[in-house]
């Protein structure tokens, strides 16, 4: 008769837990890998995030610039054009030349009786 060999047959059932057990670490490891791209520090989410971010502050660089050209171009009418400060001191002083007459629309006034 012939005599069995035990130990290739517990090798066998062993490498068959083993073959499960690595499955399942590597599904962890995958998983844990696809979350941390999803939600982690520099994930997509965060990236899509910082996208839009980085978009909305272009807009307001180029708004900001836009208006420094405005107010640089205004300072500049200002110290040199006459005609752009009598303008100015017109429509923010309510200022006017000896024999003109100013008419203002807009609210009335409030008498000093009605406050």
């Amino acid at each position: 008769m012939r005599k069995r060999n035990y130990t290739k047959t517990y090798r066998r059932r062993k490498s068959g837990k083993g073959k499960k057990l690595l499955i399942g670490a590597a599904i962890l490891v995958g998983l844990y890998l696809f979350i941390s791209l999803l939600f982690g520090e520099m994930g997509v989410i965060k990236y899509y995030r910082m996208k839009a971010q980085h978009d909305h502050l272009m807009e307001r660089i180029a708004d900001l610039k836009q208006n420094n050209v405005r107010l640089l171009q205004e300072v500049k009418s200002l110290k040199t054009d006459p005609a752009y400060i009598e303008k100015r001191a017109r429509d923010m002083l309510g200022l006017a030349r000896p024999g003109e007459i100013i008419y203002y629309y807009g609210e009335p006034t409030r008498k000093r009786s009605e406050r």
